[in-house]
């Protein structure tokens, strides 16, 4: 049902002009309890820059990370980090790019040459991907794989054990139902297949991205804001610019 209402919304709405927000609303029309591409992927990208915030750092030293968020008033993407103090030795802009080459997965994105390359924390879009909330990943080693797969289905028929019934052909065909669900996932991301909504989702966030890094001058009491867009170069777009104003949008 999906594919057919996704097929009929394209005869309306040309591929670079699907946003994220339709595709959410069109997966909603054809399943109510679809996940949402938008909530899936900025929780992933949250979950990924927590876990990866203490790579690199001095023991003991606190240091700021990145944060995801989607704003639906301007349509953009935001990866930002806040609560930087100002290096006087440095220029603004020069501050900025210091920090960010600190951070090579952002850097890749930023600098057309790398551009290519698999941006992790954004896999969570990719909901092609996900099987019972979780992203998968695969080795591509069988005996490894179809051992994840088991523990999948096992993981899914346990937590859903109690919305199981006394009809065990009803049961039956719910399991077999995610089993052949997560045999397509595995299929797709083994053989690096890339869908129709692969192609839109990452067209949109090269599009929507923005990497923001906000820099404190404690001298002027002033707040500074560095922007990057994918693809543009390592020099920010540099304004003054309150985090509190940003966090409204």
């Amino acid at each position: 049902m999906f594919r057919l209402i996704f097929l009929l919304a394209l005869s309306n709405l040309s591929f670079g002009n699907l946003k994220l927000e339709d595709i959410d609303n069109l997966r909603m029309l054809s399943a109510p309890d679809s996940l949402s591409v938008i909530k899936t992927g900025t929780d992933f990208c949250n979950d990924f820059f927590q876990n990866n915030k203490n790579l690199d750092i001095q023991q003991n030293k606190f240091k700021n990370f990145f944060m995801c968020k989607f704003s639906t008033k301007r349509n953009r993407f935001y990866i930002y980090m806040l609560a930087v103090d100002k290096d006087y030795s440095l220029t603004l802009k020069e501050n900025c790019i210091n920090i960010v080459k600190k951070w090579p997965w952002i850097l890749d994105h930023i600098d057309e040459k790398y551009n290519v390359q698999k941006k992790e924390y954004l896999d969570g879009f990719y909901i092609d991907n996900i099987f019972n909330n979780e992203i998968l990943s695969f080795t591509k080693n069988i005996a490894l794989d179809k051992q994840r797969l088991n523990n999948q289905i096992s993981k899914l028929i346990l937590q859903n054990r109690e919305n199981f019934s006394n009809d065990n052909s009803k049961n039956n065909l719910f399991v077999e139902e995610q089993i052949n669900k997560l045999n397509r996932v595995y299929k797709k991301i083994v053989n690096e297949e890339i869908t129709d909504l692969d192609k839109i989702i990452k067209n949109q966030l090269e599009k929507i991205t923005r990497y923001k890094i906000f820099i404190n001058d404690l001298k002027k009491s002033k707040s500074y804001s560095c922007t990057w867009s994918p693809e543009k170069g390592i020099n920010p777009y540099v304004k003054i610019e309150k985090f509190n104003e940003f966090d409204q949008i």
